[in-house]
């Protein structure tokens, strides 16, 4: 017999203590970023900027604080970063990484330490959880609909891990979440104005923090235009309808603001991390390499967000738009989504995001399949009896399972890696660094040599006294000791990037032999350990 609905209902505070067990969930989750240890390198370079703008030194280019003698060594080849991470344009150096979210997260630096690294990705990750419950509420979801569809979404799903990463992605998407709901959910019975201009300018400020969202502007842009142009082709769009030049100045004022930014500080209005793409890769490159693209994301995101193949189910076998209160503005999310999906491989880099947990390029795709999948879960167990209502309940429960399983505990207390993703869990990154920065903390030498940048990208921040030198070869080892010698030092640490080549250590004596104003010295690697997941070695400058 088919429950009753009282029976099955649950109290709408069921839902705010899901919310509640997810933000204890993440705040647990810090404890995989203590220490100094950044999920990516790419946030150890942020954060050196963001450590500097707290300092109150607001420029944008990374300006290292070193004696003139150690700037001197860095201009001569031995600088930590070269691109890909960062460039040198106009005689200064900048991150390839988007300013907003480094000057964003500075000022809760300032005032929390380290610790305020992790403020915005955190309340941006409560925001997308907040929004999905008020827009539950308002479409007047069951209270046992709208708790398992925060549970999905935060549960089950890729996105929560991200709180626990110093990464602007949970921003991105906080910030297009909102704008897209809030054009087609608006708080009143139509949409105003200021929704209107507020939806535009939220999704623009997306675009700040991540690359991939001018895909989306691009795409809500052309409906708005398209809208424009053949008013009846589609007056089925549950948008705009005479606000469109509302909408679209918000979202290009937005914009406009960030590229005029970017014009002024790095002399090109895309910014530095768009030059990787426009500048150093053809169309044929990018199109060549969007299909490697296009598998790893699809892959990535239904693997770490099953519910992605339960709402497709659903949505095949209800034409897309069963739910008839929603239709329009259900479809416009497909579309979005469909748009979304073949846009943003087209324009990322080789190997669909690194580094990363499920697929990060994806990830405002979450949010709006859970919004879609809640929206059909509403409808299918009001009406459905019998069987297919167990069935229903039966495989909603083992897609939970599934995601809960692979996110909450692979994505964090499993030594987890998966090649075909490149998805790592929080767990197996934080391992292998947080030995070598207590190494490197406690041992007294204050300048270290590294075999790759990758090493000063993870470990520079956690250790701020310290000073770090590319030295790719032999030779630039060389080059280090004697520019050390000749300031008084007769001792510095090298540390191996474990998954590149690490040749210098090895050398015989006889390669090790520098010539310093006349004086041959002797470099002897001796050998502290491997640390984590590092090699580390002191060494000693002697004459001979």
């Amino acid at each position: 017999m088919y429950p009753s609905r009282s029976k099955i209902s649950l109290d709408v505070k069921f839902s705010w203590l899901i919310i509640l067990v997810g933000i204890l969930f993440t705040l647990s989750l810090q404890k995989y970023t203590q220490g100094g240890v950044f999920f990516s390198g790419d946030g150890g370079l942020k954060a050196l900027l963001s450590q500097q703008l707290a300092a109150g030194n607001w420029h944008f280019d990374l300006r290292l604080s070193a004696p003139d003698w150690v700037v001197e060594l860095w201009k001569q080849g031995l600088y930590p970063f070269t691109p890909p991470y960062v460039y040198e344009r106009f005689d200064h150096y900048f991150i390839t990484f988007p300013f907003p979210f480094p000057a964003l997260t500075s000022i809760f630096y300032s005032v929390l330490g380290y610790w305020g690294l992790y403020v915005v990705p955190l309340l941006a990750l409560w925001l997308i959880w907040l929004r999905l419950f008020q827009i539950g509420r308002q479409l007047k979801w069951r209270a046992d609909v709208l708790a398992i569809a925060l549970s999905i979404l935060i549960f089950a799903s890729p996105l929560t891990l991200y709180g626990a990463m110093y990464w602007e992605h949970t921003l991105a998407v906080s910030l297009a979440f909102w704008g897209i709901t809030i054009l087609l959910w608006p708080k009143g019975a139509t949409t105003s104005n200021i929704q209107v201009f507020l939806s535009g300018s939220l999704i623009g400020f997306a675009v700040w923090f991540r690359s991939e969202f001018i895909c989306l502007a691009a795409i809500v842009v052309g409906l708005t235009l398209w809208q424009w142009v053949s008013p009846k082709m589609l007056s089925w769009l549950p948008i705009l309808h005479g606000k469109g030049h509302l909408f679209i100045s918000g979202l290009l004022l937005s914009m406009l603001a960030f590229f005029g930014l970017n014009q002024m500080i790095y002399g090109h209005f895309l910014g530095i991390h768009a030059l990787q793409v426009v500048e150093e890769s053809s169309i044929s490159q990018q199109l060549s390499q969007a299909m490697a693209n296009y598998q790893q994301l699809l892959n990535a995101l239904i693997k770490y967000f099953p519910f992605t193949l339960w709402v497709l189910t659903i949505a095949v076998l209800t034409g897309f738009s069963k739910p008839r209160d929603f239709r329009y503005q259900i479809i416009t999310i497909w579309l979005i989504l469909l748009l979304f999906t073949l846009a943003v491989p087209l324009i990322i880099p080789p190997g669909a995001g690194g580094k990363q947990w499920g697929a990060r390029f994806y990830l405002i795709l979450v949010p709006l399949l859970t919004l879609i999948g809640g929206t059909y879960i509403n409808q299918v167990l009001t009406r459905l009896r019998g069987w297919r209502y167990y069935l229903t309940i039966s495989s909603l429960t083992i897609v939970f399972l599934a995601g809960a399983y692979l996110n909450v505990y692979n994505g964090t207390v499993a030594n987890y890696r998966d090649r075909a993703t490149t998805s790592v869990s929080l767990s197996r990154n934080y391992g292998p660094i947080a030995p070598a920065i207590t190494a490197i903390t406690g041992h007294s030498s204050p300048y270290i040599a590294m075999s790759h940048q990758f090493v000063a990208q993870q470990l520079w921040v956690a250790t701020p006294e310290k000073t770090f030198f590319l030295t790719e070869s032999t030779s630039d080892v060389q080059q280090l000791a004697n520019g050390l010698y000749q300031q008084g030092y007769s001792q510095f640490l090298y540390v191996c990037y474990p998954h590149r080549p690490c040749p210098t250590p090895e050398e015989p004596a006889e390669n090790l032999v520098v010539s310093s104003k006349k004086t041959l010295l002797q470099l002897k690697f001796s050998s502290l350990g491997t640390f984590g997941k590092y090699p580390v070695y002191d060494v000693m400058i002697s004459q001979l």
